[in-house]
């Protein structure tokens, strides 16, 4: 039975919400269904002072919305410094480098901020003993003080004693005066109790007297001797000289002046009383006395003189004594080696005072320093050093640093903490994960699609742009047929709507479905860039590409228009590249190595991924590692890309030598809107 005729229908059709009815159901106006505009579901982002919620999307399959949450980092944290957490493309991170230069170290102490070892600093000034031990602690060796006489040719050094405070080391020098000097004679210089001394009395029995002169050793007067012969008539005149007295016509007296080894004597005048005899007698000094030196004996006006600076010249000093020829003072000489704790003391000997070492530990804000024991070898001083954590930082919150028996320690547990989650989204502390949190309230249509994302159902019963077809009967129910869309596509979509519309029908089911039109794909490949090996590349004034064998290094991704039949969405690339790099760098070498980024035929940038700013004073051989990325998000089909890396490197100082360049590169390519 059918409840409409030609005319009307009597069956009853009501419109639900979102859909429109009209005509009565007969065959000149039936009914005509159709499904208003939906009523937009509102969805807003709200922010927390933590998370920064974005959407966007108007809540259509065709532009679903498309919920962001972003956690916010502090630029600029209350107490002034940096924040420690950083962000990369994998998620929020905090690393031992991040922690480091939290760190500094004080006096006693070294810090790397490259490696995070804090270690004792020993002192540089001269004559520090503390050393590390074989076991890495502080060492200070037993104090003592070794004192050793060393003699010269000229002086005799003796030590006694131990050194202790009870028995202490004694230092005594004596001249040394040869009992047999070279000449074969006897040493004129005497030592008494109060020091060297050289008197006439052991000058004068060097002289002797000859023919015609006498030498009293015992006044050091020498003079004319007159012989005893009968017949001379040589006397000593009145005013002390020769004197002989003139005879008639007896035959004139025969005066000669003799000459000896010590004494010149010479005769004037004719022996008469007008022109007596005039002897006079000169004492002979050797001007090359047989030991090869310098005759210490001299004649002046009043006679002949050895005096204190004659003599002095005849000695000088060795190690461990000072002489001044200017005053013949001999004394002990100190050594102005850096460490000597001999001096002289105040009665006026050698004086060493017992050795002793004073350790002071000293605080920083950061490290705590404890000397325990008295340097002595049973019980050695022992220097720890303890790293403070504030247990009451700053801003008033927990220290996240931890001290454990294998150091410190940030864990995830530890930062997870301080992220906490605002309207719109999730967050557990436990695991650290972030989510969208949706609303329990009644009436919800927002949920998790199978692909994890925020997924909204269409209004029942159609969504505009795929019209109906059946009579609404069993026999012919209403079906779904995709036809071209009402609404304009957006300025990102480089197809028109009749070829490629995005909403079809299953002809088996009936059920509307989406084509997959988004592409993606992912590429990799590794290249050994160095063959053959770069043997030495000196100072290079900037980034220089490498060219093992005259041919530049490189990794390029030629990536085509219309990649993998893509002819309607805008698109985009990720590039990776890790490279493994062996260098050999000469003792003063300091570097830099990365790739230079070329896109379509031109530079784009360098990117560094390692960097030597620091000579390490030796050659070595290392291996470094690093990864640069590029991508690009909004490049239309029909537009081809040319993404190149070239190995470089920028040599600042020294030289250095590649000897392996690996390059890992991964391509990940996807369409976007």
């Amino acid at each position: 039975m059918s409840c409409c005729d030609s005319d009307r229908c009597t069956c009853l059709v009501v419109a639900g919400p979102g859909v429109t009815v009209t005509g009565n159901g007969g065959s000149g106006t039936p009914y005509t269904i159709s499904a208003d505009a939906a009523e937009p579901t509102a969805l807003a982002g709200v922010d927390s002072p933590t998370v920064d919620v974005g959407v966007t999307g108007s809540g259509t399959p065709a532009d679903p919305f498309e919920v962001t949450a972003s956690v916010i980092l502090d630029p600029t944290p209350p107490a002034g410094g940096d924040n420690l957490i950083q962000s990369g493309p994998d998620g929020l991170y905090l690393e031992c480098e991040q922690v480091r230069g939290c760190i500094s170290a004080g006096d006693g102490a070294t810090y790397d901020p490259a490696t995070g070892v804090v270690e004792a600093r020993l002192s540089t000034d001269a004559g520090n003993t503390t050393t590390f031990g074989t076991d890495g602690g502080l060492y200070t060796p037993a104090a003592s003080t070794e004192v050793t006489a060393v003699d010269s040719t000229t002086v005799d050094v003796g030590v006694s004693g131990t050194g202790a405070p009870g028995d202490p080391y004694e230092v005594t020098a004596s001249v040394i005066l040869d009992p047999t000097p070279p000449a074969g004679g006897t040493n004129l210089i005497q030592s008494g109790p109060e020091g060297l001394y050289l008197e006439c009395e052991q000058v004068r029995g060097c002289i002797s007297a000859g023919d015609g002169a006498t030498y009293d050793p015992d006044t050091g007067v020498i003079e004319a001797r007159i012989s005893a012969d009968a017949g001379n008539t040589v006397s000593i005149g009145t005013d002390g000289g020769l004197y002989a007295a003139g005879g008639g016509t007896s035959t004139p007296t025969d005066v000669e002046g003799g000459t000896t080894w010590t004494a010149t004597n010479t005769v004037t005048g004719t022996g008469t009383p007008a022109d007596p005899f005039i002897v006079s007698t000169d004492v002979t000094l050797d001007p090359t006395p047989p030991a090869g030196g310098t005759n210490l004996l001299h004649e002046g006006p009043e006679g002949l003189y050895v005096e204190c600076a004659d003599v002095r010249s005849c000695i000088t000093a060795g190690d461990g004594v000072a002489y001044d020829p200017a005053t013949g003072v001999i004394e002990a000489r100190l050594s102005t080696d850096a460490g000597n704790t001999t001096v002289f003391g105040s009665d006026g000997g050698l004086f060493t005072p017992e050795a002793s070492t004073e350790l002071v530990a000293v605080d920083t804000p950061t490290i705590n320093t404890t000397i325990t024991g008295d340097g002595s070898a049973a019980t050695p001083y022992e220097v720890s050093a303890a790293v403070i954590l504030d247990p009451t930082p700053p801003a008033g919150g927990t220290n996240l640093l931890h001290e454990g028996p294998e150091g410190l320690y940030v864990e995830c547990a530890d930062v997870r903490s301080c992220i906490t989650a605002g309207d719109g989204a999730s967050y557990s502390a436990a695991t650290g994960e972030v989510e969208a949190r949706l609303s329990t309230q009644a009436g919800n249509q927002v949920a998790f699609g199978p692909d994890g994302g925020l997924f909204v159902p269409p209004d029942a019963p159609l969504e505009i742009g795929c019209g109906l077809q059946g009579a609404g009967t069993a026999a012919s129910p209403l079906a779904a047929f995709p036809i071209a869309g009402q609404r304009a596509w957006t300025d990102n979509w480089a197809c028109d709507d009749t070829d490629h519309s995005t909403l079809k029908c299953d002809p088996d089911t009936g059920a509307l479905w989406t084509p997959p039109e988004h592409f993606s794909a992912t590429d990799h490949f590794m290249i050994n860039h160095m063959n053959p090996a770069i043997a030495a590349i000196g100072p290079t004034s900037g980034w220089t590409i490498l060219q093992p064998g005259g041919t530049p290094a490189f990794v390029q991704w030629d990536i085509p228009a219309n990649f993998l039949g893509n002819m309607c969405r805008f698109w985009g690339y990720e590039t990776d590249t890790h490279a493994s790099v062996d260098i050999t760098a000469n003792s003063t070498a300091t570097f830099e190595l990365g790739y230079v980024l070329a896109i379509d035929g031109t530079v784009d940038s360098i990117r560094p991924i390692e960097g030597v700013y620091t000579a390490f004073g030796a050659s070595r051989r290392e291996r470094y590692a690093g990864t640069v990325s590029h991508g690009y998000f909004s490049l239309p089909p029909a537009q081809a890309r040319l993404v190149v890396y070239y190995p470089a490197v920028n040599v600042l100082t020294g030289s250095i030598a590649v000897n392996a360049w690996n390059s890992d590169a991964m391509l990940h390519t996807q369409t976007r809107a």
